[in-house]
């Protein structure tokens, strides 16, 4: 099912991170990697729903219901898209492992930011969790667009943190990873 190509849009201005703290950290922020999706638009609808995954053109007025967790914007209608189940947390050892559904755009570029947060986590309170290099949980906490970058930087400020991991708050999905940089 073709649908129209998408149109990246400029971060908006509100997209810089508000800080109180000093920027003793700064925060890099990179959607997935387009190349692992690229092969399965490919695929005909049959061949993705074999492999749980489903396409979806996007509706109009879609509001924030199908963040990209390539570009961490939101699609504009008519956008071809996939939901498909992803495993975020890959650390065989971790009780902590963990995966779930994202949706995707088709032909998006990630993005790739440091001190800006992407448009999908400032819209509403996110789940905030960080982890130590054995992909343990070390924190977690609630927090809105106001807070979400003082308190990764102070996660990232502790030298047992190795990233903190962003998910929606009322369905706990994925969204993106906060590294140090």
């Amino acid at each position: 099912m073709p649908a129209t190509r998408p149109q990246v849009r400029p971060l908006p201005p509100q997209a810089s991170i508000p800080s109180s703290r000093p920027a003793s950290i700064r925060l890099a922020i990179r959607g997935l990697d387009p190349a692992l999706f690229a092969p399965l638009f490919r695929l005909a609808d049959a061949a993705l729903m074999a492999r749980g995954i489903r396409r979806v053109v996007v509706p109009e007025d879609p509001g924030i219901q199908y963040p990209c967790r390539v570009s961490l914007d939101y699609p504009q209608a008519g956008e071809e898209m996939l939901l498909l189940n992803y495993r975020h947390l890959d650390h065989p050892a971790s009780p902590y492992r963990s995966e779930g559904p994202i949706f995707v755009r088709r032909g998006v570029p990630a993005f790739d930011a440091v001190d800006r947060l992407p448009p999908i986590i400032i819209q509403r309170p996110m789940a905030v969790r960080a982890y130590d290099e054995e992909m343990m949980m070390v924190e977690a906490e609630i927090a809105g667009k106001d807070e979400l970058a003082d308190l990764a930087r102070q996660w990232l400020e502790q030298p047992g943190i190795a990233h903190v991991d962003v998910h929606s708050m009322r369905r706990g999905c994925f969204f993106c990873r906060i590294h140090r940089r």
